[in-house]
């Protein structure tokens, strides 16, 4: 890889206030292919917001947070619906709890995203989850409900 590869992501200058308690004083940070990040901090010290703020579940004060592929979401100016669908097109989250549908599989629950928010056919969406599932190593678990398998 190129060091003057293009980052897969980009944020500058992430802030984020809740009343007078600043959480996000100008975070930066790059992803680059084949890049591992890791958020490590105290409870409470922004990890959860700075993720949210990536994906448009919460509104940052100020900065841009921008993908390689687009978009790129400068929070200074004006931040319209169209641009939060862009970021939460282009990025995801796992939530600590995992809030899966539990009368659902594996395979049930990776496909129902892009089935109901983005009306992506049943069988696409299968040919993606299977994919997914082989990437992260969870092929075997297609068929397990969610309280068969580990938190971890």
């Amino acid at each position: 890889m190129s060091p003057t590869e293009n980052p897969l992501l980009q944020v500058t200058g992430l802030e984020k206030s809740f009343g007078a308690n600043r959480v996000l004083d100008g975070v930066d940070l790059e992803v680059r292919r084949g890049d591992v990040l890791v958020l490590i901090g105290p409870s409470g010290s922004g990890k959860t917001t700075v993720l949210r703020c990536l994906n448009g579940l919460e509104t940052p004060d100020a900065g841009v947070v921008a993908f390689e592929q687009g978009p790129h979401v400068d929070f200074g100016a004006k931040v319209t619906k169209r641009d939060r669908t862009a970021l939460r097109d282009r990025s995801a989250m796992v939530f600590q709890h995992h809030n899966l549908f539990p009368h659902l599989t594996v395979i049930q629950n990776v496909m129902e995203g892009p089935v109901q928010a983005h009306g992506v056919s049943r069988a696409e969406a299968g040919e993606r989850a299977e994919r997914l599932l082989a990437r992260v190593g969870l092929s075997e678990k297609r068929n397990a409900y969610p309280s068969e398998l580990s938190g971890g």
